[in-house]
């Protein structure tokens, strides 16, 4: 079993991986996104890897029809009961998406996190962009928010301690390894006098890097940004945003 296949580890590090800014700050996330993309009001949006479906509540709340795909079942139970809480409807599927499409059905599709750096094999990282752009409709928008080489290299941190709300304290340790290709993450958690940790690796792409696998895919105008403002990605950029267009 691969790391991010382990329901465990979501479960565990939840609360490290969305803090509380990161959460406020979904849907200033989902407005910028709706304005950089020219995303229509009538669109159908794919929330690539929901998770417990932040982003796809809030894109709901707009009135657009949402579909949230993601292998976690517990994230997708979490995001099951917001929706219904707040009489939202979402479609929520779990799948892998190396395996889920949904030909020409979507008008805008969106990944946040680094989830596309999980898959190591070059043919199976080809098949998820792939399976995107062919579950996009000519002309859908692909909109990918991730930690780039470049903004990494930038503000590169080897090591950070977090006070988890239950009580515990989790240590965030990296290195770069294979040649800047890859981060390994070491990540620690302390609860009860416990000490556990789980080891991990997964790519970075740089801005050209990106683009190209993208365009391998089918891909065309692509865009890159250094935040969901639309800035210049550049010795400046916060993120890497690319958004790529189904021909």
């Amino acid at each position: 079993m691969n790391w991010f296949e382990d329901e465990n580890f979501w479960l565990k590090y939840k609360e490290m991986m969305f803090d509380p800014d990161r959460l406020e700050s979904t849907p200033y996330d989902v407005e910028k996104m709706i304005r950089l993309a020219g995303i229509s009001h009538k669109a159908h949006v794919y929330d690539h890897c929901c998770g417990f479906g932040r982003h796809a509540i809030e894109f709901a709340k707009k009135g657009y029809n949402v579909t949230g795909v993601d292998n976690c079942m517990s994230y997708l139970d979490v995001a099951k009961r917001k929706a219904k809480k707040q009489s939202m409807n979402i479609t929520f599927v779990q799948a892998d998406i190396r395996d889920y499409v949904q030909p020409d059905t979507f008008d805008f599709a969106y990944n946040f996190f680094t989830s596309l750096g999980y898959i190591d094999d070059p043919k199976e990282e080809h098949q998820v962009l792939k399976n995107v752009y062919e579950s996009l409709k000519s002309g859908g928008k692909f909109l990918i928010d991730i930690e780039g080489k470049e903004t990494l290299a930038k503000n590169f941190c080897e090591s950070q301690w977090f006070d988890g709300q239950d009580g515990s304290i989790m240590l965030v340790s990296a290195r770069i390894i294979d040649g800047w290709s890859r981060v390994e993450n070491r990540w620690g958690y302390i609860k009860d006098g416990r000490y556990e940790e789980i080891i991990f690796a997964h790519k970075i792409y740089s801005g050209w890097e990106l683009g190209f696998l993208l365009e391998r895919a089918g891909f065309y105008q692509i865009e890159f940004f250094g935040n969901l403002d639309g800035a210049p990605y550049d010795q400046d950029a916060e993120r890497l945003i690319v958004i790529a267009t189904k021909r």
